[in-house]
């Protein structure tokens, strides 16, 4: 099965808006806040990755978002990230994990849960998404190992590893990932180039460093590279990416912190 989704310009033009959730880390708040926003008879939304581990509420946010894909399988989209990096026997491949424990004190069995819900919902997350173009959506990054599209569509695990642990670095070249104990790798401005060139867009959309887009999101790479946040358990706000589809330059941010007070926009 294919990891790579492909946008064209006509299905993305049948959006009313295309928003797009960074890191979610178990804030069910926040994710309620974000869906409040949106009108799936008429928008799309693309998930960046990271459901669960840091925040309270990761089995419910897995539920809800596993729920939209399978209700809403043409509007929503939802990618894996490295908190959905998990052995076939349900293993973290990361740590610290505490979806483990989260689960159990939910009363819900590690193992019967881990194969029965968690590992099909992480079986059918692919690692990238291209609107034709206009953008690439990654969880972490990107490699100047991607040679081409079949690499998205059918990753070898050393590229796979590098689109959901990478981070960008205001360099050039690429260098091993030191922060994240050498996962992934991170990449200059001259890898963002290469790579938007080779699909043909003009930028790539990620998460993965909540910390980063602590207040709100953060731009790399001469502004090709954006970096979002949509948790607060990092003590961050939230916020939520909106994409005009007839009009793809035109992105504004939705601040979902706190979620009962009323909406911020802003524009970039």
């Amino acid at each position: 099965m294919s990891k790579l989704i492909q946008v064209d310009k006509k299905q993305l033009q049948t959006f009313r808006t295309l928003f797009v959730v960074g890191d979610l880390h178990g804030d069910y708040e926040a994710l309620q806040a974000a869906l409040n926003k949106v009108d799936l008879a008429k928008d799309g939304i693309i998930f960046l990755g990271d459901y669960a581990d840091r925040g309270s509420s990761g089995i419910e946010v897995i539920s809800a978002v596993g729920s939209l894909k399978r209700k809403h399988p043409r509007n929503v989209f939802a990618l894996k990230g490295n908190h959905e990096d998990y052995t076939e026997f349900g293993q973290p491949e990361f740590w610290p994990c505490t979806l483990i424990d989260e689960a159990q004190k939910k009363g819900k069995e590690w193992q019967p849960y881990f194969q029965n819900t968690f590992k099909p919902f992480i079986k059918s997350l692919p690692i990238a998404i291209i609107a034709s173009g206009e953008t690439l959506f990654v969880h972490g990054g990107v490699s100047t190992k991607i040679k081409n599209i079949r690499d998205l569509m059918y990753p070898e695990r050393d590229i796979e590893l590098d689109i959901i642990w990478s981070d960008p670095y205001e360099g050039e070249g690429e260098c091993p990932n030191l922060e994240r104990g050498g996962a992934g790798v991170a990449f200059g401005q001259d890898v963002t180039e290469s790579i938007c060139s080779l699909f043909g867009v003009k930028r790539i959309v990620r998460s993965h460093q909540p910390a980063k887009a602590f207040t709100g999101p953060f731009y790399s790479h001469n502004r090709k590279v954006i970096t979002i946040s949509s948790t607060s358990v990092y003590g961050g706000q939230p916020f939520l990416l909106n994409m005009n589809p007839i009009d793809p330059e035109m992105l504004s941010f939705t601040n979902l912190n706190p979620p009962t007070r009323e909406y911020r926009e802003i524009k970039r």
